[in-house]
């Protein structure tokens, strides 16, 4: 009987210790998405519309974006927490949280006409030091372990000028 008892509990018992193995610790996943870019009227400049997300089972520390727009544009404006200098604009953030979102958005003016118009960024963090059992001081951690890395792009196209079909 005991033999019979142990064998209809040993499945019971597997499962139980499988659903608490260490696994690799939960991970930020963060993700940058330019939504539909909106062209001025006349056709001067561009606003780019973006959404960051962590779309991960953990939290990300020193989330920094850096947008980098196209030569053929001049950043005129930025939201908070961003600042622009060239053609770079760097968001920093102190953590993002799974499941948080932060949404901005970036102002340029047209600086070369019949150019490329493009904005592309890359976000770069570090996993939240809390868990990650057993490492020590986080600012031994070799970085190249403890960062994630994104990226992504987008691409306006402005609508062009016929000079044609207006001067006689």
């Amino acid at each position: 009987m005991r033999g019979s008892i142990a064998l209809l509990a040993f499945p019971v018992l597997a499962v139980a210790p499988s659903a608490h193995a260490a696994g690799p610790p939960p991970a930020a996943d963060l993700r940058m998405v330019y939504v539909h870019p909106q062209i001025a009227k006349d056709s001067s400049g561009v606003t780019w519309h973006w959404v960051l997300t962590n779309s991960g089972a953990a939290g990300a520390e020193t989330v920094v974006a850096t947008h980098r727009v196209s030569p053929d544009q001049k950043i005129v404006g930025v939201s908070q927490p961003c600042a622009g200098q060239g053609n770079d604009v760097v968001c920093q953030f102190g953590s993002i949280k799974p499941g948080e979102k932060q949404a901005g958005w970036i102002k340029t003016k047209v600086a070369r006409p019949g150019g490329d118009l493009r904005v592309n960024a890359q976000v770069t963090w570090r996993e939240n030091q809390s868990i990650l059992p057993d490492i020590g001081d986080p600012s031994a951690v070799d970085a190249s372990d403890a960062w994630g890395a994104s990226g992504t792009d987008a691409t306006a196209e402005m609508p062009r000028q016929d000079s044609s079909l207006t001067d006689p």
